[in-house]
């Protein structure tokens, strides 16, 4: 599934400045100039406890505008409020699950399995 490109550039939460917030990509056409599709980019966000850092890192992303993206958020179960800022953004996002991992490589490679599952079925 690909995420939906948005014409909306997302204002920073409350206390934060800077980049990503301070910065707006210009919103791409469809296709090129040639008419062909941009080439696909598929990012895998791996995350566990990182409410602090982790509504940037999707901002980051999704601010961006690419016109065709496919982003992934794998969450290791977080106890904090990762799980809220992931449901905020979920609509952008390709796919997502928070369940328990053995870490960052788990879960980076549980994003890598969800690509490639997809690219089969599609």
């Amino acid at each position: 599934m690909q995420a939906p490109q948005t014409n909306r550039f997302f204002p920073p939460p409350p206390s934060k400045a800077g980049w990503p917030y301070a910065y707006k990509s210009s919103k791409l056409p469809t296709n090129r100039s040639d008419g062909s599709p941009w080439p696909k980019i598929s990012i895998v966000t791996p995350s566990l406890n990182q409410d602090r850092f982790l509504e940037e890192a999707i901002l980051s992303v999704i601010n961006q505008n690419y016109p065709n993206i496919e982003y992934f958020i794998i969450d290791g179960g977080s106890k904090d409020k990762s799980v809220d800022i992931i449901r905020k953004y979920e609509s952008y996002l390709a796919h997502w699950i928070s369940e328990p991992d053995e870490g960052q490589y788990e879960a980076i490679n549980k994003g890598f399995i969800l690509l490639f599952v997809q690219w089969d079925i599609n």
